[in-house]
């Protein structure tokens, strides 16, 4: 039986296990964005962002000095992790994250072995799953004023545990990446007494923006029933590393990481608390050392000649002792044209008479030819200086008026007119001819033109009418100059390969295409412009890249290669109306079209 001393002595205890294990929630375990691919941190909030990151080791140590407690033993803050993440451990899409954290102080020390899980389900999103087993453990003699031998420690001063976690990476756009990761779903019991205490289930939310060198990202963490948001800005140097500064509750934190040799980096990190009081001094250092198992090695660039073809043979002296591949694209520039067509109908237009147009007069979009190709490329100069103009009395008084209308704004603007006649408009044509000044006539600002084809079906596309096919307002027609390139792989010499990949890539380095397969590659890969979601890529400069493991695991890459794509975009507007309309205003061209 207690006594009443006991008594108050037990619930004085449990008190002071439950503030200790609330207590050190800013400090006992690796925190970092979740969404952020660059920091190999990330992985021990989220494992889906190892789908994300390349194959490395870390470690490293965590040390305080914490103001707020007298020197001594009990500021003896301790904290040091390591993590193992191998985006390929599975499989080629499924990738193995093993993790290990200690932490401790005087009063309390915890420790937590993690294995994830991650799953590419896109080239843009992934997710991933995490089993923790940790375990909480408390100094008996750390606590004044406790008997050694007190209840409460009847159980032991150690509680082991296994939680769940999951987490969500994605790329909505090249430049930004989201993510999401969530610890401790199940709470497990980590309450040494009778009364249940429950780990709390932590949330971490970021986004993080990677534009050529600059950085920012914002997450929040969310435990113990509050949110904690920070707010980091940088700068990133490829291949070497990256210096970021940032705000998380009242605490000010500077990281750098740098590549010092080969595949090898060191990250520094630097809190500060900035409240003010006996605390002033609050702070921690932290230093990592990565191995990173994905660093490649870049081969020399291997430079052929204009004439090279898949069949080209590499001499002696431009062979190394490392095999490698010759890789170029048969197009390295592709032009995407947006032809957008506006149709706007006069209200007095009748469906009959719409119909009498052709298809060429309200700009009819045909995928499979080029509208441009009628009429254009092989119309005839007509010498109408040979062929009487037509007499005034069997023009009608309002065509003779748009006749003359025509050339007078011709005349005053300068503007170009090129009048397109069957040979049965000749006499037409002759009659708009005499309104027209000499020296308009004698220079190239007029041009009397026969429509010639190619064949018969550019003649019947040009006279066709409209009859009864249905009419839309607005049509966009998108070509590409060409439909796909090919990709020529050639091997420099015999080579042995145990997987490869070909990769293309934006110019935020962010992978929208992928080839692979196993044993050397094929000599041709062909690409139709689409990305991983099927769509045509934007217009920008892409870098593809062969890369390949040879069987005793070597990672080679053959030098960064570009193809540019472009976009031009056209917007026409046709009218359809009775009325007159000022020829010349806003138009360097005007064509007329004669019919028979």
């Amino acid at each position: 039986m207690m006594t009443k001393f006991q008594t108050y002595r037990y619930f004085i205890v449990a008190f002071a296990l439950l503030l200790s294990a609330q207590g050190i929630k800013a400090q006992n375990m690796v925190t970092a964005n979740p969404a952020d691919s660059r920091n190999f941190k990330s992985t021990f909030v989220n494992p889906a962002i190892l789908a994300f990151q390349s194959q490395h080791f870390a470690m490293g140590a965590k040390i305080f000095h914490a103001g707020f407690i007298d020197d001594g033993p009990r500021a003896a803050f301790k904290h040091g992790y390591a993590g193992l993440s191998l985006p390929t451990g599975v499989s080629d899409k499924m990738g193995l994250a093993l993790q290990a954290q200690y932490f401790s102080n005087p009063l309390h020390s915890q420790s937590n072995i993690s294995f994830g899980l991650s799953r590419k389900l896109y080239h843009l999103l992934a997710v991933g799953l995490r089993f923790n087993i940790f375990s909480k453990g408390y100094n008996q003699e750390g606590f004044d004023l406790v008997d050694p031998d007190d209840p409460v420690f009847r159980s032991g001063v150690t509680k082991w545990a296994g939680t769940f976690g999951a987490g969500v990476s994605m790329f909505p756009l090249p430049f930004l990446s989201l993510g999401i990761g969530i610890d401790h779903i199940n709470r497990a019991n980590i309450s040494l007494i009778n009364d249940d205490v429950y780990e709390p289930m932590a949330v971490y939310v970021g986004a993080s923006v990677d534009w050529s060198s600059f950085y920012a990202s914002f997450s929040a963490s969310y435990d113990y029933g509050q949110w904690t948001p920070k707010t980091t800005f940088g700068t990133v140097v490829r291949n070497k590393g990256f210096a970021t500064i940032g705000y998380e509750n009242n605490a000010f934190e500077a990281e750098a990481q740098w590549r010092v040799s080969g595949p090898f980096s060191l990250n520094y990190n630097y809190e500060l608390g900035l409240f003010e009081g006996d605390g002033a001094g609050f702070g921690s250092h932290s230093l990592s050392i990565i191995h990173d198992f994905g660093h490649r090695r870049i081969l020399p660039e291997f430079e052929a000649p204009d004439d090279f073809r898949a069949d080209f043979v590499t001499p002696k002296k431009m062979k190394i002792e490392e095999g490698q591949f010759y890789v170029y694209s048969v197009v390295d520039k592709m032009t995407i044209t947006e032809k957008k067509l506006t149709r706007i109908i006069a209200p007095e237009i009748s469906p009959q008479q719409l119909a009498q147009l052709t298809l060429r007069e309200i700009g009819w979009l045909d995928p499979t030819r080029s509208d441009e190709s009628i009429a254009d490329a092989g119309d005839e100069s007509v010498d109408m200086a040979k062929i009487p103009a037509m007499l005034e009395s069997t023009l009608s008084r309002d065509y003779e008026n748009y006749l003359k209308q025509v050339a007078n704004a011709m005349n005053n603007n300068e503007v170009k007119a090129r009048v397109l006649t069957p040979k049965s408009a000749y006499l037409r044509a002759a009659g708009l001819r005499r309104f027209f000044r000499v020296d308009s006539l004698k220079s190239d600002n007029v041009a009397f033109l026969e429509p010639v084809f190619d064949s018969v079906d550019d003649s019947l596309a040009f006279n066709e009418k409209l009859g009864q096919r249905q009419l839309k307002l607005y049509e966009t027609l998108t070509k590409l100059s060409s439909n796909s390139t090919t990709f020529r792989v050639s091997p420099m010499e015999e080579i042995s390969v145990k997987f490869w990949c070909l990769i293309v890539r934006n110019a935020a380095d962010r992978e929208m295409k992928s080839f692979s397969g196993t044993g050397n590659p094929p000599a041709k890969i062909r690409w139709d412009w689409n990305d991983e979601s099927e769509n045509i890529v934007a217009p920008g400069v892409y870098g593809y890249t062969l890369e390949w493991n040879d069987y005793k695991d070597n990672r080679w890459t053959t030098p960064v290669k570009y193809i540019s794509v472009r976009k031009l975009l056209r917007n026409v507007t046709i009218e359809v109306t009775h009325e007159q309309k000022d020829t010349g205003v806003d138009a360097d061209e005007i064509e007329i079209i004669l019919k028979e």
